[in-house]
C-alpha cells in the first residue's frame, strides 16, 4: 500500500489506467490517488467508450411496409388522376419474371402533372408495385423464389381489353431511369406519384388478404402481340347473355351446315354406286353368272365330215354327232 501511495512522487506523469498493468491489485485503491490522476482516468475512459461505439453497425433498416405504403399510393391515385383527364401522365402496369411468357396486370400508375411522367410514375412505386403483384399472382411468387428477375412493364391507360385481345403491345421500363432531383423530392414526401392495385374480386373480398388471382396475357419476349384474339368483351349482365343467344344461334347454324354438308356426300355417294352398278350390268356376260362356253368354228374337211356325219345320223357309238364330236375328232 505504501508503495501505491508513492508510486505518483516518483513517476510524475502517471497515468492510472496502466495501474493494473503493473500492480494487479491496485485498481482498489484508485482513490488514493491526486484529483488529476483520477480526471485524467476518467477522459481515458471515455475515448475508449466513444472508440467503441464507432466500431459499432449501424442498425437495420425498417421493414417494408406493403399495407400501409400501398394506402398512402391509393391515396395519391385518386388525387392525382383527376388532375390527369388525357392520361398523359398515366399507364397501365404489367409485371413479368425475366424469360416468362406471361404479363401479368398489376394495376394503374400516374403521376403528377407537370412534375413526374408515367415511366417514373411507375419508378417511383417499384417496390410496392412488385410485392402486390407476388401477392396477386402466385406465379410470380415462385419465379421471385426462384431467384427470377420480375421485370415492369407498361401500356396506355384504360388499355386492358386491348392488351387481353392482343391488339396493344407492352412497353419495357427496364432502361428507364429516374432522375437525382426527383428522387430526393420523393425522398422529402412530396406525392409525385400513386397507384390503385388490381384487387380480385372472385368471393366478393378485396384488400391485401384476398386470395390470388390467375391470369396472365401470353405475349413474345418483346411484348409485340403477332397477331390480334378474337374476343369480345361484355359490359353488363344483358350483354352478356345476348352475347350468348348469338353464340348459340351461330352454332345452331354451324350445326345445320354441317348436317347439310353430310346428306350431300351421301347422295353423292349414292349416286356414284348407282353408276357403278349401271356400268357393271352394261358389260357382257353381266346376266348374272357365268358366261356361256361358246363352240370354236372348225374349217375344212373336218367341217365337211362332221356335216356329212350329222345328215346322215351315222356315229361310232350309237348316237348323233355333232360339232363337238367332230372337234375333238379332227
Amino acid at each position: 500500500m505504501a508503495f501505491v501511495a508513492l508510486l505518483p512522487a516518483f513517476v510524475p506523469a502517471f497515468d492510472p489506467a496502466f495501474v493494473p498493468a503493473f500492480v494487479p491489485h491496485a485498481a482498489p485503491f484508485a482513490g488514493l490517488l491526486p484529483a488529476s490522476a483520477r480526471a485524467s482516468a476518467v477522459v481515458a475512459k471515455a475515448a475508449k467508450r466513444k472508440a467503441a461505439a464507432g466500431k459499432r453497425k449501424p442498425a437495420k433498416p425498417a421493414a417494408f411496409d406493403l399495407k400501409k405504403a400501398m394506402l398512402v399510393a391509393m391515396r395519391a391515385h385518386q388525387d392525382l388522376w383527376r388532375l390527369d383527364p388525357q392520361r398523359e401522365c398515366s399507364r397501365d402496369v404489367y409485371v413479368r419474371a425475366d424469360g416468362g411468357s406471361r404479363f401479368f396486370f398489376a394495376g394503374k400508375a400516374v403521376g403528377a402533372a407537370g412534375r413526374c411522367d408515367a415511366a417514373s410514375a411507375v419508378l417511383l412505386q417499384k417496390r410496392a408495385i412488385l410485392e402486390h403483384a407476388r401477392l396477386l399472382h402466385p406465379e410470380l411468387e415462385q419465379m421471385h423464389r426462384l431467384s427470377r428477375p420480375l421485370q415492369l412493364w407498361a401500356a396506355p391507360a384504360d388499355s386492358e381489353v386491348s392488351v387481353a385481345r392482343k391488339v396493344q403491345a407492352l412497353e419495357s421500363l427496364e432502361g428507364a431511369r429516374l432522375s437525382r432531383a426527383m428522387r430526393e423530392d420523393a425522398d422529402a414526401g412530396a406525392t409525385l406519384a400513386g397507384f390503385d392495385p388490381d384487387q380480385p374480386e372472385s368471393d366478393g373480398r378485396a384488400g391485401f388478404s384476398a386470395p390470388p388471382r390467375p391470369g396472365g396475357v401470353r405475349l413474345p419476349e418483346d411484348g409485340v402481340p403477332v397477331a390480334p384474339l378474337e374476343v369480345r368483351f361484355a359490359s353488363s349482365v344483358a350483354e352478356a347473355e345476348a352475347m350468348a343467344a348469338q353464340q348459340q344461334e351461330a352454332m345452331a347454324a354451324q350445326q345445320q351446315e354441317a348436317m347439310a354438308a353430310q346428306q350431300q356426300e351421301a347422295m353423292a355417294a349414292q349416286q356414284q354406286e348407282a353408276m357403278r352398278k349401271e356400268e357393271a350390268a352394261a358389260r357382257p356376260g353381266a346376266g348374272g353368272g357365268m358366261p356361256k362356253p361358246v363352240a370354236p368354228k372348225v374349217t375344212g374337211a373336218a367341217s365337211a365330215a362332221a356335216e356329212s356325219a350329222t345328215d346322215s345320223g351315222e356315229d361310232s357309238g350309237g348316237g348323233v354327232v355333232g360339232p363337238a364330236s367332230a372337234w375333238w375328232a379332227r
